[in-house]
């Protein structure tokens, strides 16, 4: 294998109910109860009667290991921090910790198992941990704002992201995995933050909000966040927008109207980017691309800079054989007919494996499978 053409997701979730290890992560009886966990079991092929920590670690361990992607990148997930500074475990309704995958996946698989670290930057240990991760090879790190509470307004966020430009190996960057748009595989515990994942509030926003009464969400303070942003960017920061901002139900005018939607605002951060206006780097990245709506951003996707476009999964997100043929569906069909309907929504493949080669059926020769090699 060449190491300049390694096939590397860097896009995946892992987790922990917390029975085994409750220091390094937890999902919430709440979130256990939704139909969004339940579906990620189906799609994983686990039993909920079977889900335990360690249960959950070999899962993973054996989708990983069967795959024929060269690495994955696994991420973890920091708790909420308070604005003093408090780690607040309380109000995450999944969490994962950074030694999760240090000390049980990567020592698994060390040569398969890449570190995709979080730090909640109101963590006044920020620095020190960030160090700490990248000690321990972290590749980038990831903030999910709606779940973790981050206001990318405020200055601590925007101080993290400065000292992110020099917190990787020999004073490189430390790539920042920032979720954009509409996010509904873990919710917030909180519904006011939902828009923390915005870098936009439109009129549709506004007027949907308008109806919502005492359940406001907080507007988000677009032109702070995008000056932080830019502050960060000059510093010479990287910045990977999850899912290039897509909505995930609906596409076109009705898709407009009943999600939002940060693609455009991605859209400009790229070509900026491809144009050298910053410092530092904007990527997206087409993790859970794999379905029937957001596959149908692909032709806008093509036309972005191919350097800047990097390659996920997003697993556990499911991921559709939209591309299958004549004799897959037949196979299909013969499964079905023998009672196993699993079939019907659940592909018989390393589920790694399928997004990989449905995304290579779409975007055939791309540089996305590639890119984050050289990033690295």
């Amino acid at each position: 294998m060449n190491p300049s053409n390694s096939k590397i997701d860097m896009h995946l979730h892992v987790g922990l109910l917390g029975d085994r290890w409750p220091e390094w992560g937890h999902f919430t009886d709440w979130y256990r109860r939704q139909i969004v966990y339940k579906i990620f079991l189906l799609y994983g092929r686990v039993k909920e009667a079977d889900i335990s920590d360690t249960y959950l670690r070999d899962k993973t361990i054996e989708v990983i290991g069967q795959s024929k992607l060269d690495k994955v990148v696994c991420l973890a997930l920091d708790p909420v921090y308070d604005s003093k500074g408090k780690r607040r475990p309380d109000l995450s309704h999944v969490w994962v910790d950074n030694d999760f995958i240090i000390k049980e996946l990567r020592e698994k698989l060390p040569d398969k198992v890449l570190l995709g670290a979080s730090v909640h930057p109101y963590d006044l240990k920020f620095k020190d941990r960030v160090k700490y991760c990248v000690d321990q090879g972290a590749v980038l790190l990831k903030w999910l704002p709606s779940v973790q509470f981050i206001d990318l307004a405020e200055d601590k966020a925007r101080d993290a992201m400065i000292s992110l430009a020099k917190a990787g190996p020999n004073g490189k960057p430390l790539p920042l995995l920032l979720h954009v748009g509409p996010e509904y595989a873990i919710p917030t515990s909180n519904e006011k933050y939902r828009p923390y994942d915005y870098l936009s509030w439109t009129w549709r926003d506004k007027f949907l909000n308008f109806f919502r009464g005492g359940k406001r969400w907080h507007a988000p303070k677009v032109k702070k966040i995008h000056k932080n942003i830019k502050a960060a960017l000059d510093e010479g920061v990287t910045i990977i927008f999850a899912h290039c901002g897509v909505h995930y139900f609906a596409s076109g005018l009705i898709g407009e109207v009943l999600e939002h939607n940060e693609f455009n605002t991605v859209k400009k951060y790229l070509e900026r980017t491809g144009k050298g206006e910053f410092k530092g780097k904007c990527y997206g990245d087409v993790s859970a691309f794999c379905t029937p709506v957001r596959i149908q951003y692909a032709p806008k996707i093509k036309k972005l800079p191919p350097e800047l476009i990097l390659f996920g999964s997003d697993f556990p997100t499911p991921a559709f054989e939209l591309s299958a043929d004549l004799k897959e569906n037949m196979r299909d069909l013969k499964a079905i007919l023998k009672g196993d309907f699993y079939r019907i929504i659940i592909p018989q493949d390393n589920l790694l494996d399928v997004n990989y080669n449905e995304l290579q059926v779409v975007f055939p020769d791309h540089k996305m499978f590639t890119n984050f090699n050289d990033l690295m």
